[in-house]
């Protein structure tokens, strides 16, 4: 028995870590009959400080119940405009979000103090991009798509 709830746990811990790029989402409704300004509750879990127009969310803070952290801008139910999004292993993403992903202009900063600064389409590095080491140190500059380096940066050269 105790060997089945051990591997039930590591196949737990397992699927919570391979998913922590994914975002939280807030559940649509949320703010039905909340009157128009800015209000604090909690829904499912989670706790919202946000500005809320026509039952829709605008702007505000949000921490999920796993601790999750989003603050920036809201349009109706989704995450999408500028914001920043702290997960709960700390690594954050500073940058522009649609569709409650991370797509357009952005830096994600990772635990190991390393980070990536680019463009993001779909929660995925797609386009031009530049990965430092944890000391800041320029690691890669170019062209990612679909989370994969394609292509390295040109080179300018220098008028003489």
């Amino acid at each position: 028995m105790k060997k089945i709830i051990s591997l039930f746990i590591v196949i737990l811990t397992f699927n919570m870590v391979s998913q922590a790029q994914d975002l939280n989402v807030i559940v649509p409704g949320t703010a039905k009959n909340i009157p128009d300004g800015w209000h604090k509750f909690t829904f499912q879990g989670a706790k919202f400080d946000v500005e809320v127009k026509a039952e829709s969310l605008t702007e505000g803070n949000i921490v999920w119940f796993d601790q999750s952290i989003y603050s920036g801008t809201l349009k109706g139910y989704d995450i999408s405009g500028n914001g920043t999004y702290v997960w709960p292993n700390r690594e954050r993403y500073e940058g522009a979000f649609r569709n409650n992903m991370r797509h357009g202009k952005g830096t994600m900063f990772y635990k190991d103090g390393s980070r990536h600064y680019g463009k993001w389409k779909n929660n995925k590095k797609n386009g031009k991009g530049q990965e430092y080491n944890k000391a800041g140190e320029l690691i890669r500059d170019g062209i990612w798509e679909n989370d994969v380096f394609v292509k390295s940066a040109k080179t300018k050269k220098k008028k003489s």
